[in-house]
């Protein structure tokens, strides 16, 4: 009989954690031995059915306050992190010197370098040893390190929307043009928080720009890119007033000479990939094509002059969060890429 991979999810109560415990649930490699809220400690327990009106009668574990001591005794072989940013680089080497392994929803391993820390995500990291060792786990961009990695760090949902759209034609582009990318989120990627900016008075009906130039997730595409703090790439965020899904619009210059079927060509780097999907020249996507579900779907046009527009949309809570986190799992675990998510 087939051991199944026993999996736990720390902030099992925020959008990306329900959207973990749905995939799971129905994940026929994985077991739920443990679940956590994002909440207090006084916080009582959620019925595990309550997590996601999705779950429906499903079984599992309920969600209670974080406790190390009831997160190991449940012996997971996995541990996700839908947790702050803080949170999960204190508790995640404790984790791994459990003998479990980590994959990290937040921004806690994504950059390389420890200075970077206090700056984008204001606080002095716990763990720099570790950024080193994290997988970043964009799943199409990823070999063998991720069989049996230790530690993924999840790409985050901007720059997952940016990344796989711009990386297979780095080669194309024209040296020194800038690139610009126009992203808009819907207002789940914010998490859940009682902030009045997030309110459903300031926010229907209404678009808007925000963090330009300050966003953490700038430097984490500049990183993965392989672009310097001066390199001419403009990052700007937009919030939608609706509540899921990425839709980025980019920017460039092509090289002379390069035309559609030169682009076509670099994109078929995803032929076979099973949660990318790429539009012939001039079919451009919409946020309704990826809404619930764990796909990306990306478009391009030619214009003249050598300039070019790209689109790309996902799922913010999916592709950008839950359902690359359980594809990378079943990388790391050897599971069917698909598992959990067809």
């Amino acid at each position: 009989m087939e051991r199944k991979t026993r999996a736990a999810i720390l902030g099992a109560t925020g959008y990306s954690g329900a959207e973990l415990c749905v995939l799971l649930a129905r994940h026929s490699h994985a077991e739920i031995v443990s679940v956590f809220s994002s909440g207090k400690k006084d916080v009582r327990p959620v019925p595990f059915a309550r997590l996601h009106p999705l779950l429906g009668r499903a079984a599992g574990p309920d969600a209670e306050p974080f406790s190390q001591g009831r997160l190991d005794a449940s012996r997971p072989d996995v541990v996700f992190l839908a947790t702050p940013n803080e949170t999960s680089a204190e508790v995640a080497p404790k984790i791994l010197d459990s003998g479990a392994k980590v994959i990290d929803i937040s921004g806690a391993f994504r950059l390389r370098d420890a200075a970077d820390y206090p700056k984008w995500y204001g606080f002095e990291h716990p763990a720099p040893g570790l950024l080193a060792e994290a997988v970043y786990g964009l799943t199409e961009w990823c070999g063998e390190e991720l069989a049996g990695a230790r530690l993924v760090a999840n790409p985050g949902c901007y720059p997952t929307s940016v990344l796989l759209a711009l990386k297979p034609l780095l080669a194309l582009l024209a040296p020194g043009e800038a690139v610009v990318c126009d992203s808009k989120s819907g207002v789940s990627g914010a998490g859940k928080k009682s902030d009045v900016a997030y309110s459903f008075s300031e926010l229907d009906g209404n678009f808007k720009a925000y963090g330009v130039g300050v966003h953490r997730h700038e430097p984490e595409m500049r990183q993965e890119l392989g672009l310097s703090h001066e390199a001419p790439f403009v990052f700007v965020p937009h919030l939608l007033p609706v509540v899921r899904g990425i839709l980025t619009t980019l920017h460039v210059t092509f090289r002379a000479g390069v035309g559609a079927a030169d682009v076509a060509a670099a994109f078929a780097r995803y032929d076979g990939q099973p949660f990318v999907r790429v539009r012939p020249a001039g079919e451009l996507p919409e946020l309704r094509d990826v809404v619930g579900t764990p796909r990306a779907d990306i478009g391009f046009a030619l214009l003249p002059g050598g300039r070019g527009v790209l689109v790309s949309v996902i799922d913010n809570l999916l592709k950008g969060a839950a359902s690359q986190a359980v594809q990378n799992m079943n990388r790391v675990f050897g599971h069917p890429e698909t598992e959990g998510l067809s």
